[in-house]
């Protein structure tokens, strides 16, 4: 991950440094009119917060005896990932062009914890900040997305601001959690998590710069912000409102 920080650090220190001074000399393109379409493509580093998912609760009552229970502060933490975005594009005038772009998102789940509660009986009991390592999980995210942009293609130095909406359909595998028993005589067990799927609703800001190399090509430095909502995960539970931010490195061409 550090190696990834880096990576990202330098390159962004290149393409800001690369902005200031170029853009000291701001033009206009002259020369044959800019076409309307574009294609582009990015990628670069892609960082998502814990997910944290809703409160479930339950309770009932067997043979006489009644019971209820809870678990909440459900969290999923994540390392730094990567992603992929291509996409289509068509200017409408000088500022305003209309986008439609897929992409894949991957980042690793470490662990997972969360707070358990229980009566039986009227004895009640509770567990916080119950902690499990995961191994091999993962979450996978597709991201589909329209988005109005306000660019100016006409300028040597491009500077760029999008808001997007879609749907990410999304994976998440869980992996497996060791469960060491050997302290009460008995094994170590490799416990199969599963794999469940959700498709929130996405929301996306993004802003960048970009500087022209000819007429109908440039490159660019992006960010952006995916707000993920309504992911159901099944059996998994519900998550709440999510982010995944990211800076990438772009690559425009005009036809």
């Amino acid at each position: 991950m550090k190696s990834i920080l880096r990576f990202l650090c330098f390159y962004t220190l290149i393409f800001l440094r690369a902005a200031s001074v170029l853009a000291q000399n701001l033009q206009t393109s002259q020369g044959n009119p800019i076409n309307n379409f574009y294609v582009f493509t990015e990628g670069g580093a892609a960082y998502m917060p814990s997910i944290q998912f809703k409160d479930v609760s339950g309770s009932g009552f067997v043979e006489g005896v009644s019971f209820s229970g809870s678990i909440s502060n459900q969290i999923y933490s994540t390392e730094l990932g990567y992603d992929g975005i291509v996409g289509l594009g068509y200017n409408f005038n000088k500022n305003l062009a209309f986008e439609i772009e897929g992409g894949f998102i991957s980042n690793k789940i470490t662990n997972y914890q969360m707070d358990i509660s229980g009566t039986i009986d009227g004895i009640s009991g509770s567990v916080t900040g119950a902690n499990f390592q995961l191994q091999n999980a993962s979450i996978q995210q597709f991201p589909i997305c329209f988005n109005m942009v306000v660019m100016n293609p006409g300028l040597r130095i491009r500077p760029m601001f999008g808001f997007g909406m879609g749907a990410c359909p999304t994976r998440m595998d869980l992996g497996s959690y060791r469960l060491d028993a050997t302290s009460i005589g008995a094994g170590i067990y490799d416990i199969n998590l599963g794999s469940y799927s959700a498709c929130p609703f996405l929301i996306k800001l993004k802003a960048g710069i970009g500087y022209s190399l000819s007429q109908n090509l440039d490159i660019g430095l992006r960010g952006y912000a995916n707000i993920l909502a309504g992911a159901d995960y099944g059996a998994a539970g519900q998550a709440d409102v999510y982010t995944v931010v990211g800076v990438n490195l772009n690559l425009t061409g005009r036809f």
